[in-house]
């Protein structure tokens, strides 16, 4: 991938400025030693609406740019789990990382 594929996949969305600040956070994320982003947490740190990051989360899953995962908020001392199948309905969470190949591009 080259940051050009990059730039027309944020494009693509339909939603460009959300497409590149998410991927911003998730390389600052990287940065602070955190591997991926919460939707809830995103969404209450960026002020975007959940529906537009959905939307945009699964244009750039599908371009190769972000992995999605799902998991269930876990019981008490219960570690969560994250998959890559939604299973649970309404009740699953997505989480957000950036793929192998563009944390390659940005050497992280």
């Amino acid at each position: 991938m080259t940051f050009t594929e990059l730039d027309g996949a944020f494009a693509a969305t339909g939603r460009r400025a959300l497409a590149a600040h998410l991927v911003s956070t998730l390389l600052d994320n990287l940065d602070i030693e955190q591997n991926g982003i919460d939707l809830d947490d995103y969404e209450a740190s960026s002020g975007y609406v959940r529906t537009n990051i959905r939307a945009v989360c699964q244009s750039l899953r599908h371009a190769g740019i972000v992995d999605v995962y799902y998991y269930r908020t876990p019981a008490p001392n219960q570690s969560r789990v994250l998959t890559r199948l939604a299973s649970g309905g309404r009740w699953t969470k997505q989480h957000y990382r950036l793929n192998d190949e563009v944390r390659k591009l940005f050497r992280r």
